[in-house]
């Protein structure tokens, strides 16, 4: 994207959050968690699927924020949370 473009809306900035983690980790991604404004941009949460299993309560999901500037380029990305589906929580509360 080009510095000319009008900034990405925060649906953008979720759409192309998960199409960039889905690159980066080759892993299929579940969806973006949460979409907030940040100093350069926007903080993107993505959750992913990173080790199937049978049950999928045994499934291992990850969380991965992303840093992404007003026009949808990655600036950063962690993974900020991993673990079974059944127990993986949010202890951000």
């Amino acid at each position: 994207m080009t510095s000319d473009a009008d900034p990405l809306t925060a649906a953008e900035t979720a759409a192309a959050g998960t199409r960039l983690i889905a690159e980066l980790t080759g892993k299929a991604v579940l969806g973006a968690t949460g979409v907030r404004p940040a100093e350069q941009g926007w903080t993107v949460e993505v959750e992913v699927l990173e080790d199937a299993h049978i049950p999928s309560s045994e499934d291992v999901l990850a969380l991965y924020e992303l840093e992404l500037d007003e026009h949808g380029k990655l600036l950063s990305y962690r993974r900020i949370r991993r673990g079974k589906r059944c127990v993986i929580g949010d202890d951000r509360r």
